[in-house]
């Protein structure tokens, strides 16, 4: 609007200045520099129009505009005053009436030169303004209103999505993605965020009915991206995890070169790009897609339409629409179903204010979810009624959020603020998150009680968030665990909001903030850097006492490396850190200075280091969190860290476990050979524990030494030779979850697990008979995976055999034509997916029910 007013402005002026050659010199460059400095001030106004809730840039902008109405009002007068004597003269009266006419449009030039002359004192006070009150700053700092346009992106929940009122989407989109037309295609999906673009581009994404795919790979860009990121993601996303390694050398051009090159030896492939914002990121990485007609296709998700058409000439464009009524309400259904006809009432009026938003109406049930009361009920009725409105969507889902948040304990509120130091988009490891929680202290070990730890308090408050819909699941594991959470974009901005208002944390990006910012840090005891940390570190060491900081972490770091002396820096001036997460920056060394941070509780290691001796000081110390596929070494002094309780790296080397170390609960991966010389006697509290085979690994092992974890609850073993036997764990009756790939050839190993069994992953086991009857007795198996275990064409399940089996997923059992069930055979079924089982056709009908072909 403002942007407009100034248009229309500088074109007036530039008319007048062309066309009045009979004016004063000096108002005429007035008038010239008037004209430019609303040309050069456009620019800000554009920036600043989308951020007038900001007060001092609302006050701004409406005086650029008084100044810009004020010039078009002064040339207006003067045009129609011409207008007025321009009719032509013919008599002696019209004659006098023209020279009275030239002497007043002398007065009048002559009033435009003041007029001018005072709009010109005006704009100089505007620019002095502009920098009195920092508008530029204020200006860089992130957009608000383009957070808010980001606040209904509806997030993915692989596997689990709940997508109501699409069935006709889904099969015109299916009938497109399973086209004969073997041409490269893409298909675009949009509409109005919370919509539910990404649950149901997921849904068509992880579909067993598109089984014509040989690859697939999926990526959500966002508004603020970073395309070498995204490169790399897709690639991660074909290739495997363990493949990212191979990408950490490649700049953007090598990864252009690099994807097509993959996917020109992968056959059909199906790629999932999500929440798309600017045709140029399109732009930029379309040509990573070779056209090898053979049927691949793109789907792409996005809030603009224009994106949608434009990304390609024969793009197959789809506009979703919102829920009807009926829709509405039986999603709502889902989560919060009433008990009674007048809350079934009560309901349906306020899912009716959602107007037919998945988004909004989710939160709504996951508040009430929480207490299926007439009077709860009834008083979100109210409060909804009066603060919403009818014409206007985005504040009745902040409304919502509002609810749900002020309705969390202070310790839940807590745990939800602290969602807030995640980027857009992110993927949160649940494990991470529940630690971090610890290590903040908003759960304490006061809290503990029999049989209940901090980390199972830290799960119950992960849980309820779930089920409030405030955290978002976005992929499962195997066996239906939740692997990793995403955080909405609405909900990410609340947090972001709250946290900062209730002092419990603060996020700077880099290039963002300024040394005129300072006041953001102050009370402030948690900082999360995005990107650089340089310019903080200049920031904070001129002008913050750096001793009041309790938590730092450096988040999304793009550039990679992190410079000795960075790290030094913090390692000086930090001393009451309890948590420093620099688990997203590459280093090749952490300085002995680390030891110094004596308060630390968590500690999130850079990438590719040698953890040096002086780790030994830090005796707080609860969690040691490593990058991901990065293996540490990792000194003897770490048997002197009696408070740990998680050692989340993958170990590269000896490991010197000391006899006191009894609260440690998480060991990550550790070869057989050096677990063989930890004596575990008092490791009782050990819960998880992940061990590999060395390549040459040999059969002189044991797994002894597993029996005397009486609290053992999650088990892992990946070797290359033959597993030893497993009687050991016999003694572990608290073990629920076991992954064993390597070779056991008897099934009758098997009868060493423990009643306790719930989750049971086998792989590459080469069972020489059917492991079936033996499997079939674990009576609270709940998840079972066989991968490559057994070469006999049938495999046969006794009478009730798997009471409790609700998950069955075979793979590669390339012999396998037959499988039999007895009568009461899986009676809790309700997955079963095969995955290249090609021979297999005899199928027993509880079984067929369930079946998801992939």
């Amino acid at each position: 609007m403002v942007d407009a007013i100034v248009s229309l402005a500088i074109e007036k002026l530039g008319a007048f200045i062309a066309q009045e050659v009979n004016i004063l010199l000096e108002v005429k460059d007035n008038l010239r520099w008037l004209k430019d400095e609303l040309r050069y001030l456009q620019s800000s106004v554009r920036s600043a129009e989308s951020r007038l809730e900001e007060e001092q840039i609302r006050n701004w902008v409406e005086d650029v505009r008084d100044v810009a109405n004020d010039a078009i009002k002064i040339l207006s007068d003067f045009s129609a005053h011409q207008e007025e004597y321009a009719a032509p003269k013919r008599g002696i009266l019209d004659r006098v009436r023209g020279c009275v006419c030239v002497c007043n449009r002398e007065v009048m030039l002559y009033d435009i030169g003041k007029e001018i002359e005072s709009l010109k004192r005006r704009i100089e006070v505007i620019k002095n303004r502009r920098n009195e009150y920092r508008i530029d700053n204020i200006l860089a700092t992130p957009n608000k209103q383009q957070k808010e346009r980001t606040l209904l992106r509806i997030t993915a929940i692989n596997n689990q999505v709940e997508v109501v009122g699409f069935e006709d989407d889904f099969k015109i989109l299916k009938a497109e993605l399973d086209s004969k037309d073997l041409a490269l295609k893409v298909i675009s999906i949009h509409g109005m965020g919370g919509l539910g673009k990404t649950s149901l581009a997921t849904k068509l994404y992880n579909s067993s009915e598109l089984r014509n795919f040989d690859t697939r790979a999926k990526v959500c860009v966002s508004n603020e991206y970073n395309i070498k990121d995204v490169l790399k993601r897709l690639v991660t996303s074909f290739m495997g995890a363990e493949y990212e390694q191979k990408l950490s050398t490649m700049d953007e051009y090598h990864l252009l070169q690099h994807l097509p090159e993959l996917l020109q030896s992968r056959g059909r492939y199906l790629v999932l790009i999500d929440d798309i914002w600017d045709i140029k990121v399109w732009d930029q990485i379309k040509t990573a897609f070779p056209n090898q007609k053979n049927g691949s296709r793109i789907i792409i998700t996005t809030r603009n339409k224009t994106v949608a058409k434009t990304v390609d000439d024969k793009c197959f464009v789809h506009q979703l629409r919102f829920l009807t009524e009926d829709e509405s309400w039986e999603l709502f259904c889902k989560r919060a179903k009433p008990t009674t006809q007048n809350m079934e009432k009560l309901g349906k009026e306020m899912v009716g204010k959602c107007r037919g938003l998945p988004l909004a109406i989710v939160v709504l049930s996951g508040l009430l979810l929480h207490n299926m009361s007439y009077e709860y009920w009834s008083k979100v009725k109210e409060h909804i009624w009066r603060h919403l409105k009818d014409d206007d969507l985005s504040p009745q889902i902040g409304e919502i959020l509002s609810l749900s948040y002020n309705d969390l304990s202070p310790q839940m509120k807590d745990c939800f603020l602290y969602l807030a130091r995640y980027p857009e988009d992110h993927v949160i490891d649940p494990d991470e998150l529940k630690h971090l929680w610890i290590a903040e202290e908003f759960i304490s070990e006061a809290e503990e009680s029999e049989g209940v730890i901090m980390e199972d308090l830290a799960e119950d408050c992960l849980k309820e968030l779930i089920n409030r819909n405030l955290l978002q699941v976005n992929d499962l594991r195997w066996n239906g665990e939740v692997k990793s959470c995403r955080v909405h974009d609405l909900v990410r901005d609340l947090a972001i909001k709250k946290a900062k208002e209730h002092k419990l944390l603060v996020v700077l990006e880099s290039g963002k903030h300024h040394p005129e910012h300072i006041h953001l840090l102050e009370g402030q005891p948690r900082h999360v850097i995005y990107n650089e940390i340089g310019e903080y570190l200049k920031l904070v060491e001129r002008r913050f006492d750096a001793l009041l900081v309790r938590s730092l972490a450096v988040v999304n770091y793009l550039s990679g490396k992190y410079e000795l002396k960075e790290m030094k820096l913090v390692c000086a001036r930090f001393k009451n850190l309890k948590v420093l997460d620099m688990t997203s920056v590459h280093s090749e060394v952490i300085p002995e200075e680390i030891g110094d941070l004596v308060h630390l509780k968590y500690l999130g290691l850079m990438g590719h280091i040698e953890i040096p001796a002086s780790i030994g000081k830090l005796k707080k110390l609860q969690t040691l969190h490593g990058r991901r596929n990065t293996y540490y070494t990792v000194p003897r002094e770490i048997c002197e860290l009696h408070e740990l309780r998680h050692l989340h790296i993958k170990i590269r080397g000896s490991l010197n476990i000391g006899t006191h170390q009894t609260k440690l609960q998480t060991l990550g991966r550790i070869s057989c050979k050096e677990w063989m010389k930890i004596d575990t006697v008092n490791l009782t509290n050990l819960h998880t524990l992940c061990m590999y085979g060395d390549r040459y690994q040999s059969n002189s092992y044991t797994l002894e030494s597993v029996a005397n974890l009486t609290s053992l609850q999650t088990f892992t073993l990946w070797i290359n030779v033959e597993i030893p036997t497993l009687k050991p764990l016999s003694s572990c009756n608290r073990l629920k979850s076991v992954d064993l790939s390597g070779i056991l050839k008897d099934p009758s190993e098997l009868r060493h697990l423990p009643d306790s069994i719930t989750d049971l992953s086998l792989r590459e086991s080469k069972f020489t008979e059917d492991p079936m009857p033996t499997l079939g007795s674990l009576s609270n198996l709940t998840a079972l995976r066989l991968d490559n275990v057994y070469r006999g064409n049938k495999m046969v399940c006794r009478p009730n055999a798997f009471p409790c089996l609700e998950i069955l997923k075979l793979l590669f059992f390339s012999n396998l034509e037959e499988l039999e069930a007895g009568d009461g055979a899986f009676p809790s079924l309700r997955q079963f997916q095969t995955v290249d089982c090609i021979k297999l056709k005899n199928i027993p009908v509880q079984l067929a029910e369930c079946l998801q072909n992939s």
